[in-house]
């Protein structure tokens, strides 16, 4: 694998050269959302609920979460977005520091259940620089922090480079995977955004007894049982992929708001959207994470 370091472009802060926008359904709510990004001329990324009276606006930041089952929920005085993990991650690692999600229902769509659909149209519109916001930050982790239970860990060790390692194992065939990475825009473009989100035939029910994946489909997820995934994989490791990608969206609300750069080795096994909140708490409450 070849691996590509962060050009001098991205520690910029930057923004969308224009307005975009993507049409979808949300994966839990089972509405059609209008997702619109538009450009900031200061650094942050926050979420307009252009549905509600007065369009609220949610900050993205990991203290505004709220609710982390098979989705990372945001709420902030009374507005709630849901499913933010897949877009914010595009935009944490493809380098846009600034930018308003306007939407027009309670949920990020979930697209093909990968973020590769977002990844196309940053790089279709393209970037422009905020020379004013100077550089973006650089976080290091100077200190290990683990939190976990049974099976189940996220690990962060010091870095010279933002390194991803994840490991996932179910109940199902082929489904023991890991997968490591050295995080760029080209490797997460190439490598990681097009892992798609994924079930076991045997959650179906349970979920949707939850009120969750109301529109769930073999259109936006990969659904796995005893016979192999409901489509082929398009990477040997594409679950332990997509467990890397929901990790980039989670970690992507520490650093929302200032557009920060990490340096850490963060190893997550079996883990999800509760326990990297756990760490990203354990990290900050340790002083473990500094900013140069």
């Amino acid at each position: 694998m070849k691996i590509i370091s962060h050009p001098a472009f991205f520690m910029l802060h930057s923004t969308l050269k224009e307005i975009v926008s993507l049409s979808g359904i949300g994966l839990h709510s089972g509405e059609t959302v209008v997702a619109t990004l538009k450009p900031r001329d200061e650094p942050g990324i926050l979420f307009c609920r252009a549905d509600l009276l007065g369009k609220p606006l949610i900050p993205a930041d990991w203290r505004h979460v709220t609710r982390t089952v098979h989705a990372t929920t945001l709420q902030y005085e009374g507005a709630s977005v849901s499913t933010t993990e897949h877009l914010l991650a595009a935009l944490w690692v493809m380098g846009v520091t600034a930018c308003t999600i306007e939407l027009d229902g309670p949920e990020v769509p979930i697209l093909d259940g990968s973020a590769a659909p977002w990844v196309e149209i940053i790089q279709q519109v393209g970037l422009s620089p905020l020379p004013s916001a100077g550089s973006r930050p650089l976080y290091r982790l100077m200190e290990p922090v683990w939190i976990g239970e049974k099976e189940m860990s996220v690990f962060g060790v010091p870095h010279h480079e933002f390194r991803l390692t994840c490991a996932v194992e179910y109940t199902v065939p082929n489904s023991r995977q890991i997968c490591d990475f050295v995080v760029s825009p080209a490797v997460f473009a190439e490598q990681l955004a097009p892992a798609r989100t994924f079930t076991l035939e045997s959650w179906l029910e349970p979920l949707r007894a939850q009120g969750l994946i109301r529109g769930g489909s073999l259109e936006n997820a990969l659904v796995l049982d005893e016979s192999g995934p409901s489509a082929p994989f398009r990477f040997p490791d594409e679950l332990a992929r997509h467990k890397a990608l929901d990790v980039l969206g989670d970690l992507a609300l520490l650093f929302a708001k200032d557009g920060g750069l990490l340096q850490a080795h963060i190893i997550a096994q079996r883990a999800g959207h509760g326990p990297h909140r756990a760490w990203m708490e354990a990290a900050l409450s340790q002083g473990a994470l500094i900013r140069l």
